[in-house]
C-alpha cells in the first residue's frame, strides 16, 4: 500500500525534529511547509531536506530577503511575520490541495489555530477551530477550564494599566498575570502583593513589546490575570527533588483523551522549567487524580484530534489545579524519552490518528512496564549565579567551558548525553533567550530519585569559567 501524505508545518517547537522527522516518515510521505524560515535552523533545515520529499517555503519572506541563511541557533524568532490568519489558512489550503495531503500537522504553538481551520476547510481531522482558539488564548482557556469541573479561579482578562488594576481589586494577591499568546513561561510573572504592582505591570508589558510574533496569531487581550495556584508539595511526594506540578502528554482521537505518559519536574527557576523526568514515581492515586483533571481539561476545551501537552499543578490534600493545557507535543525531548523508556513512537501516533482516527493503535491506559528512567535537564545562568561561578550584578559572559563533576552522580545514574556552549560564546544575560539555558543533559538511571538527586547535585556543583573581563549593570 502506498504512503499517504502528510503536511508538516515547519517552525520552532514541540516535539524535536531529529525524532519527528524520522519517525514520521518511516511510514508517511512528508510534504514541509516553512512559513517563516528565519525560524529555521541549519540543522532543522537539515532534517527537513533529508526527510521530506517536498520542501516549500514562503515566497514572500525571500523577495525581501534575497540572500537569507538559516541561523546556527536559536530560541525565539526575531523577526517580522506580517501574514493575517486568513492568508496563512489559504497558503495552507493551497499547499496541502496541491500535494493532495492527508493529514496536517505542526510542532509550533503559534500556527495551532491557523492550522484548523485550513483542516476543517480541506474536510480533514485537526483540534477543531473553537477548540483550537480556546487552546491558544490563555484567558478563553482559563474559562473553559471553570466550566470544566476542575477547581475554578479567579481570571479577568487584561489589556492595560487600567484593566489590570480591577484586576488585582478583583481577584486579590497573589496573582498571575500571562500573556495570552506566547509560549515557553515567557512574561509570565506572579504578583505576590499590591505594592508596586503597577510598575511590574508595566516592565512587562514594555517587555513584551520586544519579542515579536507573527500577525497571524490573534487574542482578545493580551493578557489574562488569575488567582495563583498555591502549590502543596508534601501532599504528593515522599521524596525530595520534584516540584509541585507535573504534565501529562497525550492524544485527543475523536474527542476523546487518551493519556500517555506523566512527567515528574525538579524544581523551576522562576516560572522556567529545569528538568522533566520519565515516567512520573506518584502512586496510582495521584496519577488517577491528575489524569481525571487533564481528561477534564481537554475534554472541556473540546479538542478533537490533536496531540496535547497539560500541565497540572499539585496542590493541599491532593487538589489539583489545571496551569494551562496546548494542543501539540511538548517540547524539550519529553516525547523522545518517551519512546526511549518505553518503546512508543507519539510522534507517528499523532499522524496515524490523523489519517486514521480511532483505528490508529492507541494504548488503553497510562504506559508501564518501565524498567529506567531518563532526564531532561538545562543549568541555566541563574544555577551558576546561585553557586558563585556568575556575580549576580554581571549582565554579559563569555563563556571558557562548563565542567560538570562526574561524582555529583547518585546511584547508577549515568549522564548519556551533555550539550555545552562551545568557548567563546557571549551571553547576554539580560535576554530572555539567556533562559533557553546555557548546558542541556540527558540522564539515565534505574531510579527516579537518584536521577533527581544527581540533578539536584550538578545543579549545586557544576563550574563554569569565563573568558571575559565580567561587564556589570
Amino acid at each position: 500500500m502506498s504512503k499517504k501524505t502528510v503536511l508538516v508545518i515547519a517552525d520552532l517547537g514541540g516535539c524535536p525534529p531529529h525524532m519527528f522527522y524520522e519517525s514520521v516518515a518511516a511510514s508517511y510521505h512528508i510534504v514541509s511547509y516553512i512559513p517563516r524560515p528565519f525560524a529555521i535552523t541549519k540543522g532543522h533545515a537539515e532534517l527537513i531536506e533529508k526527510y521530506s520529499i517536498a520542501v516549500i517555503k514562503d515566497r514572500d519572506y525571500f523577495d525581501t530577503n534575497p540572500s537569507f541563511e538559516h541561523p546556527d541557533s536559536i530560541y525565539w524568532a526575531h523577526d517580522d511575520y506580517l501574514k493575517s490568519e486568513e492568508e496563512v489558512v489559504d497558503d495552507l489550503v493551497r499547499v496541502a490541495s496541491f500535494f493532495k495531503a492527508d493529514a496536517i500537522t505542526t510542532n509550533n504553538e503559534l500556527f495551532i489555530a491557523p492550522m484548523a481551520k485550513a483542516a476543517e476547510r480541506l474536510g480533514l481531522r485537526g483540534a477543531g477551530v473553537k477548540a483550537a482558539e480556546l487552546a491558544r488564548d490563555k484567558s478563553q482557556m482559563r474559562a473553559a477550564f471553570n466550566e470544566a469541573g476542575v477547581k475554578a479561579v479567579k481570571t479577568k482578562p487584561v489589556t492595560t494599566l487600567a484593566d489590570f488594576q480591577q484586576a488585582i481589586e478583583h481577584i486579590g494577591t497573589p496573582l498571575i498575570l500571562k500573556p495570552t499568546y506566547l509560549a515557553s513561561s515567557i512574561g509570565v510573572t506572579l504578583f505576590h502583593d499590591r505594592a508596586g504592582s503597577d510598575g511590574l505591570f508595566l516592565r512587562v508589558q514594555s517587555y513584551l513589546q520586544t519579542i515579536p510574533v507573527p500577525n497571524a496569531v490573534t487574542y482578545e487581550a493580551r493578557f489574562v490575570a488569575e488567582t495563583y495556584l498555591e502549590g502543596s508539595y508534601e501532599d504528593w511526594y515522599q521524596d525530595d527533588g520534584y516540584s509541585d506540578y507535573v504534565s501529562v502528554e497525550g492524544l485527543v482521537v475523536e474527542g476523546e483523551y487518551i493519556p500517555f505518559v506523566i512527567h515528574d519536574k525538579t524544581p523551576q527557576v522562576g516560572f522556567t522549567e529545569t528538568a522533566h523526568i520519565t515516567p512520573s514515581i506518584l502512586d496510582n492515586e495521584a496519577q488517577h487524580l491528575i489524569i481525571e483533571a487533564a481528561k477534564k481539561a481537554n475534554e472541556g476545551l473540546g479538542l478533537e484530534n490533536c496531540a496535547t501537552h497539560t500541565e497540572i499543578k499539585l496542590m493541599k490534600n491532593r487538589d489539583t489545579g489545571l496551569i494551562e493545557s496546548a494542543a501539540r507535543f511538548a517540547g524539550w525531548n519529553m516525547i523522545p524519552n518517551i519512546k526511549k523508556v518505553f518503546g512508543v513512537d507519539m510522534a507517528k501516533l499523532l499522524i496515524d490518528v490523523l489519517v486514521d482516527g480511532k483505528k490508529a493503535d492507541l494504548p488503553k491506559e497510562l504506559l508501564s512496564g518501565h524498567t529506567h528512567y531518563i532526564a531532561d535537564c538545562h543549568l541555566y545562568p541563574q544555577h551558576f549565579k546561585e553557586s558563585g561561578h556568575i556575580p549576580p550584578e554581571v549582565t554579559h559572559i563569555t563563556i571558557d567551558h562548563v565542567y560538570i563533576p562526574q561524582d555529583t552522580l547518585v546511584g547508577d545514574t549515568v549522564i548519556i548525553s551533555e550539550s555545552a556552549p562551545p568557548k567563546g560564546t557571549f551571553v547576554d544575560l539580560s535576554l530572555f533567550e539567556a533562559f533557553n539555558g546555557i548546558v542541556s543533559l540527558e540522564l539515565k538511571g534505574s531510579s527516579s530519585q537518584d536521577v533527581a538527586a544527581s540533578i539536584r547535585n550538578i545543579q549545586k556543583q557544576a563550574s563554569i569559567q569565563l573568558m571575559d573581563e565580567l561587564v556589570k549593570g
